[in-house]
């Protein structure tokens, strides 16, 4: 249930800065013209399939190179996604090198934002936990000292 709803909470984040940075994007590269409502469709999808890959994390701690790895294995599998997608639906031309170069760049500041609060988020939890843990330590040493 853990992962699940650390999935959700990148999902929701992901969703929320590609829909920023796909306003964006358009706005941008495509003024003056109105996206279909595929693209709402289309949004949910790609930030479903950059988001699933959270769940293959271990739940274990990992060195700070195996996060790195890791890190770089995510971010690499999420540029085949957004960029093959991208290809699919026809958001940027290939030949359009500006195009393709706003689409890199946007996928790196989405992907340091939705890295950046998951981290904050889970260092959080940690400290909770571990305060948490220091009061029912100290309610077990009371309570063996009576």
């Amino acid at each position: 249930m853990v992962r699940f709803k650390a999935f959700i909470y990148v999902y929701i984040s992901v969703i929320s800065c590609v829909v920023f940075g796909a306003a964006s994007y358009i706005t941008i590269f495509f003024p003056g013209e109105s996206p279909s409502v595929n693209i709402l469709w289309q949004i949910l999808f790609v930030s479903f399939m950059c988001s699933v890959w959270t769940l293959l994390y271990p739940t274990r701690e990992l060195s700070k190179k195996g996060m790195l790895i890791l890190n770089l294995v995510h971010y690499s599998l999420v540029n085949i996604v957004v960029l093959g997608c991208g290809l699919w639906f026809e958001w940027f031309d290939t030949d359009n090198l500006p195009q393709v170069f706003g689409m890199l760049v946007l996928i790196a500041i989405i992907f340091a934002i939705v890295a950046g609060t998951t981290w904050k988020r889970e260092a959080q939890v940690a400290y909770l936990m571990n305060e948490r843990l220091r009061e029912y330590q100290e309610k077990q040493e009371m309570n063996e000292g009576i």
